[in-house]
C-alpha cells in the first residue's frame, strides 16, 4: 500500500511539477513520460501486460454504460452551455482518440490499479480509489487554462470519476488492459463527434 502512494506521489510530482506545456512540440512530452512511467513500473513490479480480450455479453454492457455516460456528459455540457477547452488543443483527434485512451489507461489501470490490487486485493475498493485519483488528475487544468473553463474542469472531475469506475471494473472483469483502453476510446469518440458537429 505504501508503494502505491509513493508511485502516485512520484507520478504527480513529475506530471504536474514539470512545465510540459512549455516544451515546443506538436505532441505533449507528458505523454512520453506517461508511457515510460507505465513501462518502468510494470517492469519493476512485474505486472502482467495482457492485451487479449474475449468479447462477451459483459463487453456490450460495459460499452453501453460508457455510451450512456458520454452521451449524458455531452448533453449536460450542451444544456448548461459550459465552455469547453478542447478547441485550444492542436491535433485534437490524436489527443482524444489515441494518446489519452492508451496512455491514461496504461498509467491508471495498468499501473496504479494493478499495483494496488496486488498489494491489498480489494477489487471494488481499488477501482474507486484509482478512479478518484484519475478524476483528480484532471484538476491540472486549473493551473494551465483560463478561468472561464473552471466550470468545465469541475464537471470533468465528476464524469471522469465515473469513467474511471467503469474502466477499473473492466480491467478486473476482463483481465486485459485493452478493455479499459477500448472503453476510454469510445467515451472520447462521443466527445470528439460532439465537438466535430459543434454540439458542444
Amino acid at each position: 500500500m505504501i508503494s502505491f502512494f509513493v508511485l502516485v506521489i512520484i507520478y504527480f510530482a513529475f506530471s504536474w511539477g514539470l512545465p510540459w506545456h512549455k516544451i515546443p512540440s506538436t505532441i505533449s512530452f507528458s505523454y512520453i513520460f506517461d508511457f515510460l512511467f507505465a513501462l518502468s513500473v510494470s517492469f519493476f513490479f512485474r505486472l502482467p501486460w495482457k492485451f487479449r480480450w474475449m468479447i462477451t455479453k459483459q463487453t456490450f454492457k460495459a460499452t453501453l454504460e460508457v455510451l450512456l455516460l458520454s452521451g449524458g456528459a455531452v448533453l449536460a455540457i450542451w444544456y448548461m452551455d459550459i465552455e469547453t477547452p478542447f478547441r485550444l488543443v492542436n491535433n485534437l483527434e490524436w489527443h482524444l482518440l489515441l494518446f489519452a485512451p492508451i496512455l491514461e489507461e496504461l498509467v491508471f489501470r495498468q499501473t496504479f490499479q494493478r499495483v494496488l490490487v496486488s498489494s491489498v486485493g480489494g477489487k471494488y475498493v481499488t477501482s474507486m480509489l484509482v478512479a478518484a485519483i484519475f478524476a483528480f488528475s484532471h484538476l491540472v487544468g486549473l493551473s494551465v487554462l483560463p478561468a472561464e473553463y473552471v466550470p468545465f474542469i469541475g464537471f470533468q472531475v465528476f464524469y471522469t470519476f465515473l469513467l474511471g469506475l467503469i474502466c477499473g471494473q473492466a480491467l478486473l472483469r476482463f483481465h486485459s488492459v485493452f478493455a479499459p483502453i477500448f472503453l476510454h476510446f469510445i467515451f472520447n469518440l462521443v466527445f470528439y463527434i460532439a465537438l466535430a458537429t459543434e454540439l458542444i
